[in-house]
């Protein structure tokens, strides 16, 4: 399940995310960086693997 976030980033910040990743791109490069550092990584691991299973 995905939840929504606001934050607040300097400007020059956005602009470089927007021209290196593309609006549609942000989030899911913000989350990729992020979530090695929240995440425990066994947790993250057995995710992935679920998420594999076909059955």
């Amino acid at each position: 399940m995905q939840k929504k976030l606001t934050i607040s980033i300097d400007e020059t910040v956005y602009k470089g995310l927007y021209e290196r990743i593309g609006s549609r791109k942000i989030s899911k490069f913000i989350e990729d960086l992020v979530r090695p550092h929240v995440l425990n990584k066994d947790l993250d691991q057995s995710y992935k693997q679920m998420s594999r299973d076909t059955q």
